[in-house]
């Protein structure tokens, strides 16, 4: 039990607070007798409690005129001589912000409530969760000009366009969601009211109900955008209805400086197929590169191709060239598949005009969530009288994210999109971590760096991310429920000498790229849940750096290191060059094409025995299960372990881990095919909330007795439809649970990622290993029990999932499991009501 401080402490604390409410709404009251006709006064209130308080909902319900917004969840909270808990009073805190629209009817009844409650005197019928929710509160008031412009990317950008003399601005306002739609309605006309009174106006308005989703793509005068970086209080920045101010054209691809290099002609080979699983949402690629000519389906409806010069369409093409070959440096098979290519980007036009380095943006005629659902859905169900496009993409690459949207408790309104998307077309979006490519700071004397050896430059790097957490979070979309999340390995195949002053930050192999961002995700799930590799990145000391601190820098080159890719050349004609490349990006594109791999994997499985069961499942829910198993930390953690693990941070040093390692780097080979050591089996169903299902893998009779390594991986995959009125988001949640005690056949235990964490997204993936010899009969099995439960809200749907199972043993004991299992394996689930 925690501490709360008691009724009349809370009276010294929180009085003053209710005071400024009551002094809010009075200032309201009298600036809407201006306003347009209609409003009511109203304010958005944000009631801090440590810990949650239960059946709250219920509670807000209660009081007339209050309106249920959003609930956020915040970790790590630092206690204080009122919260705290007495058994472990260092111990960190969590708290909940709950956020509510109030008119003055409902302000007033809160303040009655308050007042009975600091008096002694019971609450009236219905209100007695308010006692909880006063003894549990930390902080009552209001929402204000700080929370809408704050964090939010658009203070630093508006005073680089002041610095630029632009006239004109445009931003995002995204206003607080009304379940009413002609309070919708009043609260988009009362910012307009004020954006034209400012000399404004608004270019475009999007409302998708199904994300809780309302925003305003509106430009200012510059004038505006100078009186609010003065802090001058507009009404327009005060106006309640208004949740954020962001920037626009934050979604984009920095690129590299440098040239690309030409490489011999060759002739492009044809692609397997022309029904394409994958889709490309990314710049405008050189169709006609020799490594690309054919091998794309190019859908440009905004014609964003007339926007670049052929020189400028390096992020696209660069993507593209991974997707569809991998890392040029390597030969690997020909592309199996065409890929679906839809343009979102264009070329920053700021670049050209104020000497920025050159970068790929969103256009500022578009509000990002808008333009890629208008995208996703053109893809299934057409734009207009255009029917589908691609409907046989079941994989979008999203090689990009809003670099000015690190995640922190609030899933991001793209986030929302992707995860809405994922469950309504069963498809899997990819996304790319972030890259976060400041600069480094090494504890050591500029003087000594260059004498360290590799393992003490490692040492220092490493130690000097962990220590940098708050600045390496994702960036939105990453923090996506559904989708598939990938950070980069620093390694790649280039094996050419790096120059003299390129300092290589990491020594050790399979070890996160430095520039890679972190997780956790939305509710402390696991994010990214794979690593791939993403190529060596190198830094450069920074000659202005401290005398006793080290200071580095990315080396922005299109040389190598790093992994090759087609690029332009200089000239239009250009269309044998490439480059080299590294980041999230260029990781996330791989596990594209491999997914596009696994994709007719699963399709030759549909003709063996018991291959009906890939019909039962989305074949976007089969790839995210294939590619998440395959991941292992490996000697990551060793080394990780090594240099960062001490006394204080080992009870929470695998999550720390876990939250830059995820599940570990992939190896696709592995999820294309078994081995006589090694047998994967794949079962899936649908599940409705309370149910569960038990799935068996038969053992291998010669493996009873036998001692020796033994691995036994679990994965467990799902797309959940998701409730934006509830925050927890995720409807269903699904988790296995693997026989133990006598039931437990292998002698295995849990390793690897924090078992807490594994369940808290939409893929679960444990690695189970152990050496002893346990002796088991012909007809045995590891029996994994796959259950359900509504996790915010009613589950009305069915969920799919796919769960894969693989036993694996050391090569040396010459133990025939794949022969032996799949003789054995029958399909045999059964469903019962969750105990």
């Amino acid at each position: 039990m925690l501490h709360f401080p008691p009724t009349g402490r809370q009276g010294e604390r929180l009085g003053p607070r209710f005071r400024v409410l009551e002094e809010a709404f009075e200032a309201r009251r009298a600036q809407v007798q201006t306003d347009p006709a209609g409003v009511v006064p109203e304010e958005v209130l944000v009631l801090e409690t440590v810990g949650s308080v239960s059946h709250f909902m219920a509670a807000v319900r209660n009081v007339s005129g209050l309106e249920w917004l959003a609930e956020v969840d915040e970790e790590d909270i630092p206690p204080d001589d009122d919260f705290f808990d007495p058994k472990h009073e260092a111990k960190p805190l969590s708290r909940r912000l709950y956020l509510l629209f109030s008119n003055i009817q409902a302000l007033n009844e809160l303040l009655s409530l308050w007042h009975r409650w600091q008096s002694g005197e019971g609450l009236p019928h219905g209100k007695g969760r308010w006692k909880q929710v006063f003894t549990q509160l930390r902080d009552i008031r209001p929402w204000g000009i700080r929370d809408r412009l704050e964090e939010t990317g658009i203070l630093d950008d508006w005073r680089e366009r002041v610095e630029h003399a632009e006239e004109r601005v445009r931003g995002e306002i995204e206003l607080w969601f009304r379940q009413d739609q002609e309070k919708r309605r009043l609260a988009e006309s009362r910012v307009i009211h004020f954006l034209e009174t400012e000399g404004g106006r608004a270019i475009r308005v999007s409302e998708i109900g199904d994300i809780s989703y309302h925003a305003i793509l509106a430009e200012f005068p510059i004038a505006t955008v100078r009186r609010i970086l003065a802090a001058e209080e507009i009404a327009l920045v005060k106006c309640e209805q208004i949740q954020f101010f962001r920037a626009t054209s934050q979604m984009s691809a920095i690129l590299d400086e440098g040239e690309a290099e030409p490489e011999e002609e060759r002739e492009t080979p044809r692609a397997a197929s022309d029904v394409p699983v994958a889709a490309l949402l990314d710049g405008v690629p050189l169709q006609n590169h020799q490594r690309l000519t054919g091998l794309l389906i190019l859908d440009d409806p905004d014609d964003l191709e007339a926007t670049y010069s052929a020189r400028e369409r390096v992020h696209g093409s660069g993507m593209a060239s991974l997707i569809l070959h991998g890392d040029l440096e390597v030969s690997e098979d020909a592309p199996v598949r065409k890929l679906y290519v839809r343009p979102i980007l264009r070329p920053d036009p700021r670049a050209r005009d104020f000497g920025l380095p050159p970068s790929e943006t969103v256009s500022e005629n578009e509000l990002v969530v808008d333009l890629l659902h208008r995208a996703v859905r053109r893809i299934y169900d057409g734009d207009g009288e255009q029917p589908a496009v691609a409907p046989s993409v079941r994989v979008i690459n999203l090689s990009i994210g809003i670099l000015d949207r690190p995640f922190e408790d609030m899933l991001s309104p793209l986030a929302r999109l992707l995860d809405w998307l994922s469950w309504k077309y069963s498809v899997l979006f990819v996304v790319s971590a972030g890259n976060r490519q400041d600069d480094v700071v090494l504890d050591v004397r500029r003087d000594d760096l260059r004498s360290l050896t590799p393992d003490q430059v490692q040492e220092l790097v490493l130690r000097f991310i962990a220590s940098d957490g708050r600045n390496r979070r994702l960036l939105s979309p990453a923090e996506s429920v559904n989708c598939l999340t990938v950070g980069g390995v620093h390694t790649d195949r280039c094996g050419e000498p790096l120059p003299g002053d390129f300092i290589q930050p990491l020594a050790d192999e399979g070890l996160p790229s430095p520039i890679n961002a972190h997780g956790l995700g939305f509710r402390r799930a696991i994010k990214p849940e794979v690593l791939n590799d993403g190529g060596r990145v190198v830094y450069r000391e920074r000659p202005d750096g401290q005398p006793d601190r080290a200071v580095c820098s990315v080396v922005r080159s299109s040389r190598s290191p790093g992994q090759r890719i087609a690029a332009p050349g200089p000239g239009p004609g250009d269309l044998t060059f490439t480059c080299y490349s590294r980041g999230t990006s260029n990781a996330t594109a791989l596990v594209t094409r491999a997914a596009v791999k696994l994709y007719d994997v699963l399709q030759g499985l549909r003709d063996e025995p018991g291959g009906e069961i890939i019909d039962i499942v989305p074949e976007a829910i089969w790839l995210k299960a294939l590619l998440v198993h395959t991941a292992e930390w490996g000697p990551a953690y060793d080394v990780l372990e090594r240099v960062l693990r001490t006394p204080e941070n080992s009870r929470k040093f695998r999550e720390y881990v876990t939250r830059v390692l995820g599940y570990g780097g992939v190896r696709i080979a592995r999820a294309e095919s078994c081995t006589a050591s090694r047998a994967t089996v794949l079962s899936g169903g649908r599940l409705e909330a309370d149910q569960m299902h038990v799935h068996r893998m038969p053992l291998p009779p010669a493996l009873s007795g036998v001692r020796g390594r033994r691995r036994l991986t679990v994965t467990l995959a799902w797309l959940t439809p998701v409730n934006p009125r509830r925050h927890e988001w995720r409807r269903a949640q699904l988790w296995f649970e693997a026989a133990r005690g006598d039931d437990d056949h292998l002698g295995v235990d849990r390793q690897e990622a924090d078992w807490t964490a594994v369940k808290r997204g939409t893929v679960q993936h444990e690695i189970l290993e152990g050496e002893k010899s346990k002796a088991f009969v012909d007809g045995d099995a590891v029996e994994i029990r796959v259950n359900c439960r509504a996790d915010a809200g009613d589950l009305d749907d069915a969920v799919p999932y796919a769960l894969i199972v693989s036993l694996e043993v050391a090569e040396e004991l010459e133990v025939p499991i794949y022969e032996q299992v799949r003789e054995r394996v029958h399909a045999r689930v059964r469903v019962a009501p969750q105990p």
